[in-house]
C-alpha cells in the first residue's frame, strides 16, 4: 500500500488547513495516510550561522519521514499574500539539510482560508518553489471561505467533487 505524508504548514493551534488536511486524508481509503501535526514545533529561526552542525531534531525526524512515504499533502495558509514564517522557516531548514528532499514524488498543494481567494497566491507560490526540494506537483486545491464551505465536518457538494478530482490526481502518479 501506498504512503502518503499530509501536513499543514501553519502553527495555529485552530488551524482551518490542518482541518482541511485531516478532512482530506479521511477521504483517502486505498493509502497509508499520516497526518503530521506540526502546530506545536519549536524551530529556531534557520540561520547560516547554524550550519552545518545545527540540526533541530524535528527538521531531522521530518526529512526521515519524507524519504519513507510516497507521496505528500500539503496545505498552508497565507499570511499577507505569502508564505507564513513559522512554514518558510522549515522549508529553509530543509533546503539546506536535503538537497531535492521531495525526491520527484508527487504532490497535492492545498490552501483554504475564510476568504474568498481560499490562500491561493501562497499556494501559488508553493507550486513554484517546492520544484526546486524535488517536489512533483501532482494537483492543486485552494477551498475559499472555508467556514462557509465546511459544515459540520463535512464539505460542500460542489467542493467535495473538486477536492476528490485533485486526490485521484495524486493517487493516480504514486
Amino acid at each position: 500500500m501506498k504512503k502518503i505524508l499530509a501536513l499543514a504548514g501553519s502553527n495555529s493551534s485552530n488551524s482551518i488547513n490542518h482541518q482541511l488536511i485531516e478532512y482530506t486524508a479521511s477521504l483517502i481509503k486505498d493509502a497509508d495516510v499520516k497526518v503530521l501535526d506540526i502546530r506545536s514545533w519549536d524551530i529556531p529561526i534557520y540561520s547560516i550561522d547554524m550550519d552545518p552542525d545545527q540540526t533541530p531534531e524535528k527538521i531531522t525526524e521530518l526529512i526521515t519521514l519524507i524519504q519513507e512515504h510516497d507521496g505528500f499533502i500539503v496545505s498552508s495558509p497565507e499570511h499577507n499574500g505569502g508564505t507564513p514564517a513559522f512554514f518558510k522557516n522549515i522549508l529553509d531548514w530543509l533546503s539546506r539539510r536535503a538537497k531535492k528532499v521531495f525526491a520527484d514524488k508527487p504532490a497535492l498543494l492545498m490552501s483554504t482560508s475564510p476568504g474568498k481567494g481560499g490562500g491561493a497566491n501562497h499556494r501559488k507560490f508553493l507550486e513554484h518553489t517546492l520544484p526546486y526540494q524535488g517536489a512533483s506537483i501532482a494537483a492543486a486545491y485552494s477551498l475559499p471561505s472555508f467556514q462557509q464551505n465546511m459544515q459540520n465536518g463535512q464539505l460542500e457538494a460542489g467542493e467535495l467533487e473538486k477536492l476528490n478530482a485533485v486526490v485521484n490526481e495524486l493517487k493516480s502518479k504514486l
